[in-house]
């Protein structure tokens, strides 16, 4: 084969592959699937606030670090400032705060399911204000992906763990994520998603942090365990600038309407690897919910 040939053949696989997904959106899924449970595990060691301060302080520290080795810019101009301020110290680190509290509250399952109503609100909110009606095949797919996520969840058997007060909160996240996932659009395409994030993660930081200061020190003084501190690295490196970063790339590139659909592949992806590295037995219902999440995800990305 030529090398010609050989080059259009590996574009026309990509653009193949990218017909059907966001590899930006579903990596950003992949990355968060594992915060819950790692999430949970750390706050039984760790004071809530002091863990919800510091994932962003750790993200930003090393995206920050990174851009700095590759020589990249990250200055933002004056104009920008407001926008930034508020997707992320309103909006990315109102939605960090609540989703920790509404987990240290409930269980991961219904912490699951209500952040995944994020695609719903958002969809409510873009009709309420930008007078934004999406189309019969995108709405179907957003319903049907909910659909599976629901009946994923339903199927854990039991609400151990679970409050009223928790789920209220966790509603709260998934609110305050539309925010953190429109309000950026703009600066992700002036200053790409690496230079935007790091920014919208000090934010989320400059909020987090003298609110979390006392269980900061707290935790100094009684630091957890290797497993505590492992939970909180995943959150803060992997979980929040892998995640955070590869969404907002995913939104540039498809629009937060077909973004915020993956949300409904974050179970599913949760689900595997509690079979792949725990030893947790997948279930018909499981499976059931799996193919309705991937089918609504479907249909958006072709509407």
């Amino acid at each position: 084969m030529s090398a010609e040939a050989s080059t259009e053949a590996k574009t026309v696989g990509r653009a193949g592959l990218g017909a059907f997904v966001s590899l930006p959106a579903l990596g950003a899924v992949l990355f968060w699937s594992g915060v819950a449970p790692f999430g949970k595990y750390g706050l039984d060691e760790i004071p809530t606030l002091a863990y919800a301060a510091l994932r962003p302080v750790i993200a930003a520290v090393v995206l920050f670090g990174f851009l700095w080795l590759r020589r990249r810019p990250i200055g933002i101009l004056r104009d920008d400032w407001s926008r930034m301020a508020v997707a992320g110290f309103g909006c990315m680190g109102v939605s960090q705060l609540l989703f920790i509290g509404g987990l240290s509250l409930t269980s991961v399952a219904h912490c699951i399911i209500l952040a995944t109503t994020s695609p719903l609100l958002a969809g409510v909110i873009r009709g309420v204000f930008r007078r934004e009606v999406p189309d019969r095949q995108t709405m179907l797919g957003m319903l049907t992906g909910f659909a599976g996520v629901v009946v994923i969840v339903s199927d854990a058997g039991s609400t151990a763990g679970t409050s009223l007060a928790g789920d209220l909160i966790s509603l709260g996240s998934a609110l305050a994520w539309v925010g953190a996932t429109m309000m950026p659009r703009p600066l992700v395409v002036r200053y790409g998603a690496p230079v935007a994030t790091a920014w919208m993660l000090l934010g989320s930081a400059a909020l987090l942090v003298p609110i979390g200061s006392l269980q900061i020190v707290e935790m100094a003084r009684n630091p957890p365990s290797t497993g505590g501190w492992l939970a909180l690295i995943y959150g803060g490196a992997i979980g929040m600038l892998g995640g955070n970063a590869l969404w907002q790339q995913a939104v540039q590139e498809i629009g937060a309407a077909r973004t915020f659909v993956y949300l409904y592949l974050e179970p599913v992806a949760a689900m595997i690897l509690a079979a792949l590295v725990l030893g947790e037995h997948l279930t018909m219902t499981q499976g059931i919910g799996g193919v309705l999440a991937l089918a609504g995800v479907a249909m958006v990305r072709k509407g």
